[in-house]
């Protein structure tokens, strides 16, 4: 990973060779068609080689606390972890669910989601925006997919977590989902349309 400065700020690039760099751009592509903050990843080279290329979220304005760092400040205040999630950013907390379902994503622990926190008040003010979606398609031989990372203490598949958010959220599709966008990738795209027709049963 290195950081580049642009006129516009800086910019994010990650390496992890080809397929990793593919899967990340692919993801992204996919998340755009729904309704949820995130961070954008488009392909780009670095010294000659292929790199995913997004940009910095935080600002002068903004900062990001992990949930690993939130959790704890929350247990110190004997509040609850998930319903403090859901009092801030109840859609942005589904939608994660539905999407790390959808593109298989086994990398959201609790350095991976947080809140975008306002600097002048240092108080939360929603979830940060998608991001780190390297790991993608991954536990992704199954329609369950891997156990979900954000529900604390309840043990429950990314299947179970995503179809939950459905029901209470719906599914926010926006934009069209094309097949040639998976070009190369058959078995990919195979259980991405098992997965979407799951949420879409709901």
């Amino acid at each position: 990973k290195a950081w580049r400065r642009t006129a516009q700020g800086f910019q994010l690039l990650k390496d992890g060779g080809q397929e990793t760099v593919a899967r990340e751009v692919l993801a992204s592509r996919n998340c755009r068609c729904f309704d949820v903050a995130q961070g954008l990843y488009e392909e780009g080279t670095f010294d000659g080689e292929k790199v995913s290329v997004s940009e910095n979220m935080t600002s002068p304005a903004l900062s990001i606390a992990s949930m690993e760092a939130l959790s704890i400040w929350l247990a110190n205040h004997d509040k609850n972890v998930e319903k403090y999630v859901l009092s801030l950013d109840r859609h942005g907390y589904y939608m994660m669910n539905v999407i790390d379902y959808l593109v298989g994503n086994t990398d959201r622990h609790w350095g991976n989601w947080g809140f975008l926190v306002d600097n002048r008040t240092n108080q939360p003010v929603r979830l940060f925006d998608l991001m780190d979606l390297n790991q993608t398609f991954l536990a992704y031989d199954t329609p369950d997919g891997a156990n979900c990372m954000t529900t604390g203490n309840r043990k429950i598949s990314q299947r179970e977590a995503a179809v939950e958010a459905v029901k209470i959220i719906g599914l926010n599709q926006r934009n069209e989902i094309k097949d040639e966008w998976f070009k190369g990738r058959e078995e990919e795209r195979e259980m991405f349309w098992c997965r979407f027709g799951i949420l879409k049963e709901q």
